[in-house]
C-alpha cells in the first residue's frame, strides 16, 4: 500500500476544512473547484489528484465525519446488538441536527452522484450496518436462515432514502430519526428471532405513535401561524 507523504496528509486536511468552510458559508456544494483550490492556496489540479473527483472529495468529508461516529458510537451501552443499531441512528441524526444547514447542502451534493467504481457517499455506511446484522445473528437475535449481507443492504437504503429526502425537502431532522427507525424496526421484525421480534413489533408501534404525534403537533404550529398572520 503506497503510504502517503506528510506534506500530502497535510494538503489534504486543508483542502477539506476549506471545503467544509464552503458548505458552512453558502449552503450548498455546488462550487467551482477553482475557487476550493484558491483559498487552500494549491493548484487547480491538486484537489482532483488527491480526491480524484467532487464526489471523492464528499466521500472524504463523510469518511472523517465516520471516524468520529464510530468514536462516539464505541461508547454506547445498549441493551443488545438491534437496540445498539437502533440507538446508532438516533445518535447519528443529533450530529446531524447540530448543524442541519451544513449537513443537507453535504448530501444533497450527493442528489448528482454518477454510479462508477466509488461508492454513493450517501450509502457509505452499507458495511456498518452489514456488519451490525451479522453481529445481531451471531448473539442469536437474527434468524439464521437470514442473509446479513443483504438485511444491512436493506437497512442503508432505508437509512439513505431518508437522508436524500431530508437534504432535498428539509424535513425536520427529528422526524426523519422517527421515519428510518420506523422502516429499520418493520424489517428487523420479521428477520428478528424471539422474543427480539416480539420487542421489535412493540417498536414499529412506539415508533408510529412518534411519528403521528410528530405531525399532529406540526399541524397545529402551522395552524397557529396562520392564525396569528391573519391577526
Amino acid at each position: 500500500m503506497k503510504s502517503t507523504s506528510p506534506q500530502a496528509a497535510e494538503t489534504k486536511r486543508r483542502i477539506l476544512s476549506v471545503a467544509r468552510e464552503l458548505i458552512q458559508e453558502t449552503g450548498d456544494f455546488d462550487l467551482p473547484m477553482r475557487k476550493l483550490a484558491s483559498r487552500a492556496q494549491v493548484s487547480l489540479r491538486t484537489p482532483y489528484a488527491l480526491f480524484g473527483s467532487k464526489t471523492g472529495l464528499i466521500g472524504s468529508i463523510l469518511t472523517e465525519d465516520q471516524i468520529k461516529f464510530r468514536e462516539m458510537t464505541a461508547k454506547l451501552h445498549s441493551s443488545d446488538e438491534l437496540e445498539n443499531i437502533l440507538d446508532r441512528i438516533e445518535i447519528g441524526t443529533e450530529v446531524f441536527a447540530r448543524n442541519q444547514p451544513f449537513y443537507r447542502a453535504l448530501y444533497r451534493a450527493t442528489q448528482a452522484y454518477t454510479p462508477g467504481h466509488d461508492e454513493e457517499p450517501a450509502r457509505e455506511s452499507i458495511r456498518g450496518f452489514q456488519i451490525l446484522c451479522g453481529r445481531a445473528r451471531r448473539a442469536g437475535l437474527i434468524r439464521p436462515d437470514i442473509d446479513t449481507m443483504l438485511l444491512g443492504d436493506t437497512l442503508t437504503d432505508i437509512f439513505a432514502s431518508n437522508v436524500r429526502t431530508w437534504a432535498r425537502d428539509s424535513l425536520d431532522i427529528h422526524l426523519v430519526r422517527l421515519k428510518i427507525s420506523f422502516g429499520f424496526v418493520i424489517v428487523l421484525a420479521g428477520v428478528a428471532s424471539e422474543p427480539a421480534a416480539a420487542r421489535m413489533r412493540a417498536h414499529i408501534l412506539e415508533f408510529q405513535q412518534a411519528i403521528e404525534s410528530f405531525n399532529s403537533a406540526a399541524t397545529g404550529d402551522d395552524h397557529n401561524t396562520a392564525l396569528k398572520a391573519n391577526h
